[in-house]
Parts: structure tokens; C-alpha cells; sequence
């Protein structure tokens, strides 16, 4: 069974739900009009599926970003 979750981003919408072992947040957003073809699936959205561990790491990233603390990979 899937929830949907509150977000603070416009045209940003999460979904709870259970993966096969534990649960997961879909993170799915309109579809970019620069993209190339996608699957008939993919042309209207885009999502990404995450585990909660997966969730915090990227939320830090994105934190670190938001703050001008991004560090480059070389």
C-alpha cells in the first residue's frame, strides 16, 4: 500500500511505500522537455526510488549543495 507523503516543492510529489524488504520513498517530478525519447512510461514524469539510508545521503547532499559546500568529485 502506497502514501502520499506532504512536500514543500512545487510540482514535487513523494509516495511511501513498501519495496520488497523495507520502505521506500518515490520522489517523481514532471518530465523534462529537454530530454531525448524516454519509454512510453517516462513521457510524462520522472522518478526515483529510495531506500530511507539512500534518502538521508542524498538529503545531505543536497543540503551540502543548498549551502555552497558541495564537494567536487575529480
Amino acid at each position: 500500500m502506497a502514501t502520499d507523503l506532504k512536500s514543500s516543492t512545487p510540482d514535487v510529489s513523494l509516495t511511501r511505500f513498501w519495496g520488497r524488504t523495507e520502505q521506500k520513498v518515490q520522489v517523481t517530478t514532471p518530465r523534462a522537455s529537454n530530454l531525448g525519447p524516454l519509454s512510453t512510461v517516462d513521457e510524462f514524469f520522472q522518478s526515483v526510488q529510495l531506500t530511507r539510508d539512500e534518502a538521508r545521503t542524498l538529503a545531505l547532499d543536497l543540503f551540502r549543495f543548498a549551502e555552497g559546500q558541495e564537494v567536487e568529485e575529480v
